[in-house]
């Protein structure tokens, strides 16, 4: 149950790389809490914890990024509330440099708001006799031998905010502020949380919140076999009552897996799918009798109407024309990052599978890649590219056009588009959806949100994928949205539907193996053994693909209806109130110091 209303309010510190920036993922989950009502009634104070370059060259204003306020900069000389009492003896004593302030969130076309505080250390000159102390004691307590890692700077500078971090957030707050719960986002806030257990337990509470398992996303990238290898295994394994390193050897040279299989220790941990979970407790056997609670992302409920919907993809169809020559009877789309795990190559494959469908039918689709491995390309170069040669119905090798894994994704899709009339894949290597970033052939009044309503089919079948918020965004408009089982949104599809499933939700399962396989006949997987299962499920994604896409406007109706419908019971207001305030208030019941003295071995 959530709290009671007459509760004090929670504090919380979030441990992150993504404190002034939204990179990825974690950055998307801290928006969606802190524009949150619920979040925002339960939760008095949120400060974003990570560290920062001062002595980069910056607009001493903007260190703290657009939507940023700096209320305390030391390498600046900014004071804007007497904050130097406090913050001064932590920068003399680590030798680190702090910046403070605050950052608003804009909710876009959500109504909604939030704004966070900011604490950024900059830990490029800490204090080496004061690091070393606390890498020992690391050792000493927890077996964290930090001189293997401590040239990958990953890790090393997430040990060094640790500390300075952990005094800087104990001389903000207040004493009815504590507990703080101090949340580590991945491996970046393992050290702080290791430093509040060992030294801060009448002060801090430390939950893990598991966006991956590292060590899992490890081995499913790296093996032939992806997927369908690794889950099979593991469920095998785990019925056998075995862990990751019984199978897969030892770890250790890893620190990712290093600091996350040390997480048992906190007071909390989450997961953000099932399939995370599962991934946790194979880590070792720490975590058998420790409890890891589901907390799923919250998915974004956009408001759509069938007029809203029409207009979106008319300019779409309208883009398809002038780009490619005609105007496709289903739009597709996969709105990702350029990585393998992913797995763009199975969108090929069920657009094979849905070339032949289409052509038996007169009909034609289009999938447009919209994806970037070099940034966010100049106005002025999409421009260029747009007139000198068709960008990006066509693209040509290096900067600023193709870059990195760009080029593998362009090649195959060329590869695919010689061979297929009847459905057509555009890479489009940009970040944004306008006309200054696309190009002037896209309709003037296009936006990112017109591309998510188009869209008549949204893919996302990824090898490795522990929630994948973006694969569901469109499901509001009616999409069908096609994800992997392994994917932690399908858990959540599940959870809302009460098993049920939804019609708007393909799920690809190319964990169905073709015939029963041993632990060690499944680690020799080969490409070719995985290449032949993903084409049988591509065809029976295609064959569902065809029997649910909207051919007339009244099954798009009903589509998009169902659509609003599930969303409107997967945003974070239920997420928050459903999961984690749960969790909370079973952490708000913990003795105030563990009986070890903070051991917790």
């Amino acid at each position: 149950m959530p709290p009671k209303p007459d509760r004090k309010p929670l504090t919380f510190a979030h441990v992150t790389h993504e404190a002034v920036e939204q990179l990825g993922g974690i950055g998307t989950v801290l928006e969606g809490l802190m524009i949150s009502p619920v979040y925002q009634k339960h939760v008095g104070r949120s400060i974003l914890v990570g560290p920062t370059a001062t002595h980069m060259s910056t607009d001493p204003e903007h260190r703290l990024g657009d939507h940023g306020k700096v209320l305390y900069s030391s390498i600046d000389n900014i004071d804007r509330g007497g904050f130097s009492g406090k913050f001064k003896p932590i920068e003399w004593a680590f030798n680190v440099a702090i910046v403070y302030g605050t950052r608003h969130y804009d909710g876009g076309g959500e109504g909604r708001s939030g704004e966070s505080e900011v604490l950024l250390i900059d830990v490029f000159r800490v204090n080496p006799d004061r690091l070393n102390v606390f890498k020992l004691r690391l050792w000493e307590t927890f077996g964290l031998d930090s001189g293997r890692y401590e040239k990958n700077w990953d890790y090393e500078e997430y040990v060094r905010l640790a500390e300075p971090a952990f005094y800087a957030l104990s001389a903000m707050l207040n004493d009815d502020e504590l507990p703080c719960v101090l949340f580590s986002h991945e491996f970046m806030g393992m050290p702080a949380a290791l430093k509040a257990i060992l030294d801060g337990q009448k002060k801090f509470h430390t939950v893990f919140h598991a966006h991956e398992c590292a060590t899992a996303r490890r081995i499913v990238e790296d093996h032939p076999g992806h997927d369908t290898m690794f889950y099979n295994v593991l469920d095998q394994a785990m019925d056998d009552g075995l862990y990751v390193e019984d199978v897969f050897g030892s770890m250790d040279a890893l620190f990712r897996h290093a600091l996350v299989g040390r997480s048992h220790l906190c007071d909390g941990v989450i997961a953000v799918g099932d399939r995370t979970r599962d991934e946790l407790q194979f880590l070792n056997s720490k975590f058998d009798d420790h409890p890891i609670d589901l907390v799923y992302n919250g998915v974004p409920a956009m408001k759509v109407t069938p007029a809203q919907k029409n207009a979106s993809r008319k300019m779409l169809l309208d883009y398809s024309q002038a780009l490619v020559g005609y105007c496709p009877d289903v739009l597709m789309t996969h709105v990702t990052r350029p990585v393998i795990s992913k797995g763009l190559w199975r969108d090929m494959k069920v657009c094979h599978a849905l070339d032949e469908r289409l052509s038996a039918q007169g009909k034609t689709g289009i999938l447009y890649i919209l994806t970037s491995g070099g940034g966010a390309r100049r106005p002025q170069d999409v421009a260029a590219m747009e007139e000198h040669y068709g960008w990006p119905r066509v693209h040509k090798p290096g900067y600023p056009d193709l870059v990195g894994p760009e080029s593998d994704i362009h090649n195959d899709a060329e590869l695919f588009n010689a061979d297929h009339e009847a459905v057509q894949i555009v890479l489009v290597n940009q970040f944004g959806w306008s006309r200054s970033r696309i190009g002037k052939r896209l309709p003037e009044k296009m936006d990112f949100a017109d591309l998510r309503r188009a869209t008549d089919v949204e893919f996302g079948m990824a090898t490795y994928e522990p929630f994948g918020i973006s694969p569901l965004e469109p499901l509001g408009s009616g999409a069908l949205c096609v994800i992997s089982n392994v994917c932690g949104c399908q858990g959540f599809v599940n959870h809302v539907t009460h098993g049920h499933g939804s019609h708007n939700v393909i799920v690809a399962d190319f964990t169905r193996l073709d015939r029963p396989r041993t632990i060690e006949e499944l680690k020799k997987m080969t490409r070719e053994d995985r290449n032949a299962i993903e084409e049988a499920v591509a065809r029976g994604v295609a064959d569902q693909i065809m029997d649910r896409l909207p051919w007339d406007e009244e099954r798009q109706h009903k589509l998009l209806h169902a659509g609003q419908a599930l969303v409107a019971r997967m945003g974070w207001d239920q997420v928050i109130a459903e999961s984690l305030l749960p969790m909370l208030e079973r952490l708000r019941n913990l003795p105030a110091v563990n009986g070890n003295g903070g051991a917790k071995k």
